[in-house]
């Protein structure tokens, strides 16, 4: 295998006398090192988290590589054996562009040849300064054993719709009704009763995308050959921008299933792609790729959740009382951006900051209290215009908004901790048997760049792995819990914990 100058400089080897010699020392190790892990047989930790931060794509990839111990047959054999595991990688975008064109090609052969890989180029990792690599292996046991029936990971299965066979449709992002077709609503203005009667819906997308199979629910006999009828399906994805309607066929086809993922950062300036995603050694820049995990259920319950650490609330919950579509006309029963209006000029708060509405079920109010959005289980979209002459409110989603669905203004009224996802991690998310993976929305403004941790010479700074996988990106996370509907968060320094 070819090694980079700066993968040898950068492993620490014995000093010898040339550069040569240290060359020679680096790349026999390395050597040694990667068939001593291609006999590692029977593996007992059947999915594998790990974050390297080394300056040095190769090395940190190779590091993060190593910790998973993915092979579970001899180098030489390997290209005889059917791809029976996945690895998901994720690159924060910090590295230099050029090597992050060549990441596929940087996985060890004895992995990319047993193992199915896919992943992106994201904003951050969980790593305090956010650069570096974080994979997740996924590997079913295939031991025929008393054993192999307690193991959690019955199967997992990796797929790819790409953004020409998926036949979706690219939405107008800037339109009031995201759904609907420009033959449908023009280039008019909503203040006619003419408009808003071809107004209806924004959830009318004429969707025909196709669903890949390893998407779709399990069948009977894959339960039955598991060897419990009881199993559990989890659907991890990387997307482009345009992943609604993706999303809205998904919940049709699969709506028992559990999604969860990440939209590809942004990277039209630092690969030249308006995303830069890979799999299975092929750099790809649009469609969705993923993988389903089926499971036997935990003895403890699941974790899913989304939190808004950075949130407050800006007055009590309320009630839609008109609206359509995306657009709320009234809250409870008053002009809704002037309810918005007249909450700011009670505070300090000024129009130029970004102001979101949640969705969800009302807490119950005790006495001398008020009214609140059940935040641990609410639905947060950004407000994205408003005209108080006539109350319209426009709001940021793809779902139509329904009379009488409880809502809240919430705001970043606490200081952000502007996408950094290692902190706060507890011992029950690193554990034995456990991976809780970690998705955050990372402020648009506030992205790290090459220049900010990685020195010219790539070898100026110190690194250590650590068994945990997540990812940050600007465009946000994917969230779905089973027969609810799956949309994306965009809010900045939202978190989404999923525990497998």
């Amino acid at each position: 295998m070819h090694l980079s100058r700066s993968f040898t400089k950068a492993v620490p080897f014995a000093t010898t006398t040339t550069t040569t010699t240290r060359r020679a020392a680096g790349t026999t190790l390395f050597t040694r090192t990667i068939t001593a892990l291609g006999h590692r047989l029977n593996q007992k930790t059947l999915w594998t988290a790990a974050t390297s931060s080394h300056p040095d794509l190769t090395t940190a990839l190779y590091q993060c590589l190593s910790a998973s111990s993915t092979s579970s047959t001899t180098v030489t054999d390997s290209a005889k054996v059917k791809k029976s595991g996945v690895t998901i990688i994720l690159a924060s975008r910090s590295y230099p562009g050029s090597d992050l064109l060549t990441l596929p090609s940087k996985v060890p052969d004895y992995i990319s040849q047993s193992q199915h890989i896919l992943g992106a180029v994201v904003d951050r990792v969980p790593t305090p300064s956010g650069h570096g690599i974080s994979t997740l292996t996924l590997t079913p046991s295939t031991a025929s054993s008393v054993l192999a029936s307690a193991d959690r990971l019955v199967d997992c299965q990796p797929f790819y719709l790409s953004g020409a066979e998926s036949r979706r449709k690219r939405l107008k992002e800037k339109s009031v009704g995201k759904w609907a077709r420009s033959q449908d609503i023009e280039e008019r203005s909503l203040d006619t009763a003419d408009a808003w009667s071809s107004f209806k819906s924004i959830s009318i997308g004429r969707n025909q995308v196709q669903v890949p199979t390893a998407a779709l629910p399990p069948s009977s006999s894959s339960a039955s050959a598991s060897g419990s009828k009881e199993t559990n399906q989890d659907i991890m994805m990387i997307s482009d921008l345009e992943v609604h309607q993706f999303l809205e066929a998904l919940d049709t086809a699969n709506p028992a299933a559990s999604k969860v993922g990440l939209m590809a950062s942004s990277t039209p300036f630092i690969t030249g792609r308006p995303v830069t995603m890979f799999y299975d050694g092929q750099l790809v820049q649009d469609g969705v790729l993923g993988v389903s995990i089926l499971k036997r259920p935990a003895s403890k319950q699941e974790i899913t959740s989304v939190t808004y650490p950075s949130m407050s609330p800006l007055g009590p919950a309320m009630q839609i009382t008109r609206c359509r579509g995306n657009i709320i006309l009234e809250l409870d029963e008053s002009n809704a951006t002037r309810l918005l209006l007249d909450r700011l000029q009670a505070t300090t708060l000024t129009k130029d900051k970004e102001y979101f509405l949640a969705t969800g079920e009302p807490t119950t109010p005790t006495s001398g209290s008020v009214a609140q959005v059940d935040m641990s289980k609410a639905t947060v979209y950004k407000i994205t215009g408003g005209d108080p002459s006539k109350g319209n409110m426009a709001v940021d989603t793809v779902h139509d908004l329904q009379v009488g669905q409880w809502v809240q203004f919430i705001h970043h009224g606490k200081a952000q901790d502007h996408g950094h996802i290692d902190n706060d991690l507890t011992s029950s998310d690193i554990q034995t048997g456990v991976t809780t993976l970690r998705f955050t929305a990372t402020d648009p403004n506030n992205t790290i760049e090459e220049q900010e941790h990685v020195g010219s010479n790539g070898n100026n700074m110190s690194s250590s792995v650590q068994p945990r996988f997540g990812g940050s990106s600007e465009n946000g996370f994917i969230i779905g819990q089973p027969h609810q509907g799956t949309w994306v968060c965009a809010v900045t320094d939202s978190v989404l914990k999923h525990t497998l």
